[in-house]
C-alpha cells in the first residue's frame, strides 16, 4: 500500500489528534502528497507530433516529503554522499533538547534549533581536539528532528562523526582507534 493512500485513510484522525502540534509546513506537505500525481494537481498535456497521439500526465506536486516525487533525486543524492564518505568508521551522537525548553523551543524555533546546532558542534569539536579522545579537528553532519515517532514534539539534532580527524600541528590525518574511548 502506497504512504499516500494509507495518508488518505487516516488523514481526518490524522488531524484531529495532533492538530495542536502540527506546524503549518507539516499541513503544507500533507497536502501536496494528497495532491500529488492527482486531477487536483492538474495535468500537463503531452503530443507527439510523430503519431499525433494526445495523452495527459498528471502534475507531481515536486515537495520534498515525497516519495512519488523525490525517489529518483533522493537515490541520486544518497549516492553522491556515499562517495564522499571516508574510509573510516562513522559514529552517530544525538543531542536533544531537554524538556523544560520545548515550549521555548516551539515559539523560537529558529534561535533555538540554531543553538542546538551551535552546541553539538561545538561540544563535539571540543572532544575530537582532546588528545584522550583523538586530538584532531573532525567534521561532522547534523540533521534536525523535530518530533519522536509518536509526532511528540521532541527537537533533537543526530549527528554524524566521522571517526577521524586532522592533526593540524602534525599536517595529517589521524585516524581514531577503538570508539572515541568507549570500549
Amino acid at each position: 500500500m502506497k504512504f499516500t493512500a494509507i495518508l488518505r485513510q487516516f488523514e481526518a484522525a490524522l488531524k484531529d489528534h495532533y492538530a495542536g502540534r502540527l506546524l503549518p509546513s507539516m499541513f503544507q506537505a500533507i497536502n501536496a502528497l494528497l495532491r500529488c500525481r492527482t486531477e487536483a494537481a492538474g495535468a500537463m498535456k503531452l503530443h507527439c507530433p510523430d503519431c499525433n497521439e494526445t495523452s495527459f500526465q498528471p502534475r507531481s506536486c515536486g515537495h520534498r516529503s515525497c516519495s512519488q516525487c523525490q525517489n529518483h533525486e533522493t537515490s541520486q543524492w544518497l549516492d553522491r554522499q556515499f562517495a564522499k564518505l571516508l574510509p573510516v568508521e562513522y559514529f552517530m551522537v544525538t543531542f536533544t533538547l531537554p524538556y523544560e525548553l520545548r515550549s521555548l523551543a516551539w515559539h523560537n524555533q529558529t534561535a533555538v534549533y540554531n543553538i542546538l546546532f551551535d552546541s553539538a558542534a561545538s561540544t563535539l569539536k571540543d572532544f575530537g581536539l582532546n588528545p584522550a579522545n583523538l586530538g584532531a579537528d573532525i567534521g561532522m553532519t547534523a540533521v534536525l528532528h523535530t518530533h519522536s515517532r509518536r509526532l511528540d514534539y521532541h527537537p533533537h539534532c543526530h549527528v554524524i562523526v566521522p571517526g577521524g580527524g586532522i592533526d593540524k600541528r602534525r599536517r595529517q590525518w589521524k585516524k581514531v582507534k577503538g570508539k572515541y574511548g568507549c570500549d
